[in-house]
């Protein structure tokens, strides 16, 4: 679960409208009631609709219905809806309604994503990178996980990643043995996650004990021999196919025996198409 703070919801509404809807402010339709309703305008997973909801709920509005994020839903499906003050309904409308399309776009794009890999490798998991549009940290994860994807990692604090950045101030791939056993002796409840880009830094690592090792940027076919390769020197380790994951070579990389797939293909989705609908109350 993603906790967005009762800041992150009073944020939405402030960006929108930090002194006030002057339009509706100045028509005078304070006081009079309505509703809105958020649908889908195609088969999507939702995503982001309670924050939208308590988006709705703070600006005074009662929330009638809200569809769970995670669930895929078919066009024309009622997403979100709440009644209240006009005002209220507009200050509100766009600070919810593009969240939950931003979300969605992603949810759905991962659900997507994830539907590819699991067709021919149900063991497979999908992991999201830290790679999402700067500041929405949040909003990315939880669309991710309603996505079926889990968080590859969160950031640099979570998680030991050793990259070739980070060997060339320690040795190099020629010092991994003693840097992985520094590294288990440091962190002794850490996993140690290790990249290498060809089969044999993949071989070096595996032997040196790294529980799992990223290969970036390999064929599927190559990637399909390194983790045979890799598997019969250390069958626990872990194998993640990373750099370019998408759904045109997903597929051949969960065959190949990828334990994870390491994309960033799902942020950089469009918006879900959603209809928003705003009317008087008789």
């Amino acid at each position: 679960m993603i906790f967005f703070t009762e800041q992150d919801i009073d944020r939405l509404i402030e960006d929108d409208a930090p002194l006030g809807d002057l339009t509706s402010f100045s028509m005078g339709i304070t006081g009079k009631q309505g509703a809105i309703s958020l649908r889908a305008r195609h088969e999507m997973v939702a995503c982001c609709t309670e924050e939208a909801a308590r988006v709705y709920a703070r600006a005074g509005l009662s929330v009638l219905n809200c569809t769970p994020s995670g669930v895929k839903v078919a066009e024309g499906a009622l997403l979100l809806e709440a009644q209240g003050d006009a005002m209220a309904i507009h200050t509100a409308w766009k600070a919810g309604s593009v969240l939950v399309e931003f979300a969605s776009g992603i949810a759905t794009r991962t659900r997507f994503l994830f539907d590819a890999a699991r067709s021919v490798n149900p063991q497979t998991t999908l992991a999201g990178t830290r790679k999402h549009p700067p500041y929405l940290k949040k909003v990315a994860m939880k669309a991710l996980m309603a996505g079926g994807g889990v968080p590859h990692r969160t950031g640099l604090s979570d998680t030991i990643l050793i990259f070739r950045e980070h060997l060339i101030f320690v040795g190099g791939m020629g010092n991994i043995n003693q840097i992985i056993l520094n590294l288990k002796q440091c962190q002794k409840e850490k996993k140690i996650v290790a990249e290498a880009h060809t089969t044999e830094e993949a071989v070096a690592l595996a032997k040196a004990g790294a529980d799992a090792i990223q290969v970036d940027k390999m064929s599927p076919r190559d990637f399909a021999n390194c983790v045979r390769t890799c598997k019969s020197l250390s069958p626990e380790i872990k194998m993640l196919a990373a750099g370019g994951i998408n759904p045109g070579n997903a597929r051949e990389y969960a065959q190949g025996g990828a334990d994870v797939l390491v994309s960033s293909w799902m942020y950089f989705a469009p918006p879900a198409d959603i209809t928003v609908e705003i009317r008087a109350s008789e």
